[in-house]
């Protein structure tokens, strides 16, 4: 009597009762089956491989991560390995470029706090107190010079501080507009531009719009409902996706207001995402610059992802040490900090250089004016995706 065909709940047997590989059958002969690469080990059947796999799936803790980390503080070596086709034992560059972005601006967001540069609600008191025009300059000085001297023992939250220094500059501004509106409130009729922006900050003040967007719409104030921004000649969902922007940008400013926290890690949730669109960019910009050499796009790719790979772990390398030398918050560590962060910088330009020559060759004098013109190029895509990166985290 034939055997009837085997259900979903019968049990299945295992790779070491039979021999053969649980995915397509095929008969092992290691730990690896040669036909469809499938692991012999069951994950479901040893915590120690589940927890292996796991780990493994993204760190391959097989010693390439450690490997790869190990020969990349050496200018070049990866690249030049990885291209020369020992790639076995290194992570791929998509793949290390990713783990090192996400878990730098981890552990940015984490130890990068703007809480005690003093802005936010322990500035507004200073304001408040402030009754004359002259005396709302005194209290933004004062604190403009407060935030240069903290900038100075902390230049890693370079973002940060810009944010803080607007918060200053905007609580500034409300103040002053308030005071002068109380003095003369009708000689506030001119439409030039000082008076269409003390207006807005007044309307700031009193918690209504145009703090984050004060430009004339069809000569009325923008509002993303009323009187919406529309783009001529551009498709319709593009300006709804503009004014959409610009909306949850005003209330998020609302939200946020003066706590310059908030901004910083709003730019740090944005700027991984702005670094992954400048990876290919910059890839074609080596392609531009060692146009007459035998190398493809993709290998100028992994060139420009195992560099960012090094900027990436100086970036990380600098986020602990800020968040070491705030933890503990000792002045002599504080200046030692100060001197690891020229040091580290100072080394950026320094490996980038080494690694181009090391990867392409050539005469070093030829070396150098590319890396100028890539440099240069470079530095204006970087500005620029940090400008996106404040945007779009500010109106996310």
């Amino acid at each position: 009597m034939p055997r009837p065909p085997m259900s979903q709940t019968d049990v299945v047997p295992s790779a070491s009762e039979h021999g053969s590989c649980e995915n397509c059958r095929t008969p092992l002969h290691g730990h690896f089956c040669h036909g469809c690469g499938q692991s012999a080990h069951n994950p479901l059947k040893n915590f120690g491989h589940a927890v292996e796999e796991v780990f493994e799936s993204f760190w391959h803790l097989d010693g390439r991560i450690f490997r790869t980390l190990r020969d990349l503080l050496v200018p070049g070596r990866v690249t030049v390995n990885f291209l020369k086709g020992q790639r076995v034992g290194y992570v791929q560059p998509l793949r290390l470029f990713v783990i090192l972005t996400i878990f730098t601006f981890f552990v940015g967001k984490l130890t990068l706090h703007a809480d005690d540069f003093g802005t936010g609600t322990n500035a507004d008191p200073a304001y408040a107190k402030a009754q004359t025009v002259a005396e709302v300059e005194a209290v933004r000085a004062a604190q403009t010079a407060q935030l240069e001297q903290q900038q100075t023992n902390n230049p890693a939250a370079a973002a940060g501080f810009a944010m803080a220094t607007a918060a200053i500059n905007t609580a500034a501004a409300q103040r002053t507009a308030e005071i002068e509106a109380n003095v003369q409130p009708a000689a506030d009729t001119s439409p030039s531009a000082v008076a269409r922006a003390n207006r807005a900050a007044a309307r700031a003040a009193s918690g209504q719009r145009g703090t984050f967007i004060n430009i004339p719409v069809n000569d009325k104030p923008w509002d993303p409902e009323t009187n919406p921004i529309v783009l001529d000649g551009w498709p319709t969902f593009v300006s709804n996706w503009l004014n959409h922007r610009l909306a949850n940008g005003q209330a998020n400013v609302d939200r946020m207001g003066s706590k310059t926290d908030l901004y910083v890690q709003a730019i740090l949730t944005a700027l991984p995402g702005a670094l992954f669109f400048l990876m290919p960019i910059f890839a074609l910009v080596l392609r531009i610059a060692y146009v007459g050499r035998s190398m493809g796009y993709l290998e100028h790719l992994v060139v420009a992802l195992y560099s960012h790979c090094w900027l990436m772990l100086v970036l990380l390398t600098t986020f602990l040490i800020a968040g070491i030398s705030s933890a503990i918050g000792n002045a002599v560590l504080s200046s030692i900090c100060v001197w690891l962060y020229v040091l580290l910088w100072f080394a950026v330009p320094v490996y980038l250089f080494w690694m181009q020559q090391r990867v392409y060759g050539g005469n070093p004098i030829l070396t150098m004016l590319r890396y100028t013109f890539i440099g240069g190029i470079y530095l204006f895509l970087v500005t620029f995706v940090v400008m996106y990166a404040v945007l779009a985290g500010v109106s996310a």
